[in-house]
């Protein structure tokens, strides 16, 4: 069983439930002690300061792993989160995006600096900045001078669906009426769409649709069980529920295709995990791919604006992560936030030190999402920490 259990009234807690949050519940001896207490303070923290229904910690230090689950899986369900409880990864799956990207880029199926004129539908012209392509590289690093987000204004979303308004047909029809903003590599802008736009063409390089692309080259190699694009009616009853940005349950609206690889990917702290595992450690079949996954390839020095990235404290982009150098004890960090349906996540991997740290907490809010990051990033401090800089 993890902390807090059931807690939701903070105030006047009883001297028992103080010493649970101080020293913790009752569990098996840990491989690793430190690593163990390091996870119960900081989730125990996290989830006190969040005031989330639900909050997951998921840390994977060399050989060891630690999952751990506070609070609800829905408000009022008194059902504990666990390693199985399925969660939103949000703006997550744009690094299993880049993860594709690379892995096809490694067996030479795509080219980091392919234009995406290449994989264009047939009959549509891809606009550019004057006569200079934009190419994945440029997407995958939020580089190609493109919006946010592109809505087909003709959809309303009659049933509550705020996503339907996201379509491939007019995502592409966008692009061949207008051209990108800046010049490409010039200037940085989060762009969901860009990532829309990417998942269609490693689709088109490889023959099949992106949810399938990403079972066969992911999913299935790494063994995620539970990490899906669509969940099952048994997934479904795992599938935490958390709070919109006005403290109501999110309905939690499914995706269309178009968004699948910006924001589309379900999945749990264990396949987490899994993945974090493999891009800590890789096999010789990967090595490439990974090393193409962690390599800074857009520095923020020298560009003319960053936007929508955390650019305190960071030194450019990677294939979709914001690359932080080592500094205050906090190791080199590969970090991505996330987003959608009732849920908040972040991600930071430190290859050099063998570290990933996962947390999800089931509530939109933007203030709460700062502490998390901070929460992690001293996290990674004290399990592998950089040292004099």
């Amino acid at each position: 069983m993890g902390l807090l259990m059931r807690v939701r009234g903070r105030a006047g807690m009883g001297v028992a439930m103080l010493a649970m949050l101080i020293y913790g519940p009752a569990r098996a001896p840990a491989e690793d002690l430190a690593l163990q207490d390091a996870v119960t303070m900081t989730g125990t923290a996290m989830f006190l300061n969040s005031s989330a229904p639900g909050l997951i910690l998921a840390v994977v230090h060399g050989d060891d792993s630690v999952v751990q689950g506070y609070g609800e899986t829905a408000p009022g369900s008194k059902v504990e989160p666990d390693g199985r409880s399925i969660i939103r990864l949000g703006s997550i799956s744009k690094v299993f995006a880049t993860d594709l990207l690379a892995t096809l880029a490694a067996e030479g199926r795509v080219g980091l600096t392919d234009p995406l004129s290449r994989y264009a539908p047939a009959g549509v012209t891809v606009r550019s900045f004057g006569n200079q392509p934009f190419s994945l590289l440029d997407l995958a690093s939020h580089a190609a001078g493109l919006p946010r987000e592109v809505r087909n204004p003709s959809v309303k979303g009659g049933d509550g669906n705020p996503f339907l308004a996201f379509r491939a047909d007019y995502y592409w029809k966008w692009i061949s009426e207008h051209p990108p903003a800046y010049a490409p590599g010039t200037t940085a802008m989060y762009s969901n769409y860009g990532y829309g736009l990417l998942g269609e063409a490693l689709s088109k390089a490889a023959g099949k649709p992106y949810r399938d692309l990403l079972q066969e080259q992911l999913i299935a190699p790494l063994a995620l069980t539970d990490t899906t694009t669509r969940l099952s009616d048994e997934q479904k009853m795992r599938l935490m529920v958390g709070l919109d940005p006005f403290n109501q349950p999110d309905p939690n609206w499914e995706v269309p295709d178009i968004m699948l690889a910006s924001a589309g990917v379900y999945s749990t702290a264990n396949d987490v995990v899994r993945w974090m595992r493999w891009h800590l450690n890789g096999d010789d079949k990967s090595a490439t791919a990974l090393s193409l996954v962690h390599a800074l390839w857009r520095p923020h020095d020298g560009l003319q604006r960053v936007v929508g990235a955390e650019v305190t404290g960071s030194i450019g982009m990677g294939l979709g992560w914001i690359i932080s150098p080592p500094k205050d004890g906090v190791p080199l960090l590969l970090g991505k936030s996330g987003g959608i349906g009732g849920f908040m996540t972040y991600v930071v991997l430190s290859p050099n030190r063998k570290l990933g740290i996962f947390v999800v907490a089931s509530r939109v809010n933007f203030a709460m999402f700062e502490g998390l990051r901070t929460a992690v990033r001293e996290l990674a401090a004290e399990l592998a920490p950089a040292g004099p800089s």
